[in-house]
């Protein structure tokens, strides 16, 4: 429930040009309808909190300076980030499972046969839209519900439902050292 609260103020303002932006799925109809989509443990998903990590011994105030508790992405021009406080960022990729993913802090790594690129961001009536080459489905846990896991379209996954990746512009500054 704390996810349609938050997707409904992101929606109530009208963005300006995208450059830091939070993720939402628009799949009308669905039990993913205006989730968040939120970073933790290496991969995205919908109905599971953010997982942030900030050093006290590099940071005095982690909490105050960086909270963590909102995914937030950066680029979409073929590349994608998480805007991110750690030096060398953290990158977004498609793992070769087909899982939308992202990189430690600190390491540039992705397993052999990740794709990198195909990110793409659009601006429409105030809200964008994040696109990859073959769309986004998230998939839902063994149980059948929440969280739904996130994934690239055209991978063989089940119990999966396609949906656009909705993109609403952040003015919040970096909220996280690093995702985790």
């Amino acid at each position: 429930m704390k996810s349609f609260a938050i997707a409904a103020t992101l929606l109530a303002a009208a963005p300006a040009a995208l450059g830091q932006f939070v993720g939402l799925a628009a799949r009308s109809a669905s039990p993913i309808h205006f989730g968040s989509i939120n970073a933790a443990g290496g991969k995205f998903w919908i109905g599971k909190e953010t997982s942030s990590y900030c050093p006290s011994s590099v940071v005095a105030d982690c909490e105050t300076a960086y909270p963590g508790n909102v995914t937030v992405f950066a680029g979409g021009d073929n590349t994608l980030g998480l805007n991110t406080a750690v030096p060398g960022g953290q990158q977004v990729y498609i793992a070769p499972d087909g899982s939308l993913s992202f990189t430690q802090a600190h390491s540039a790594y992705t397993p052999e046969g990740s794709v990198t690129t195909g990110f793409t961001l659009s601006s429409s009536s105030g809200l964008g839209y994040l696109g990859w080459t073959n769309g986004f489905t998230a998939c839902a846990s063994p149980n059948g519900t929440f969280p739904y896991q996130i994934f690239g379209g055209g991978f063989n996954q089940t119990n999966c439902l396609g949906f656009n990746f909705l993109a609403s512009n952040y003015t919040g500054g970096t909220n996280a050292w690093q995702y985790a």
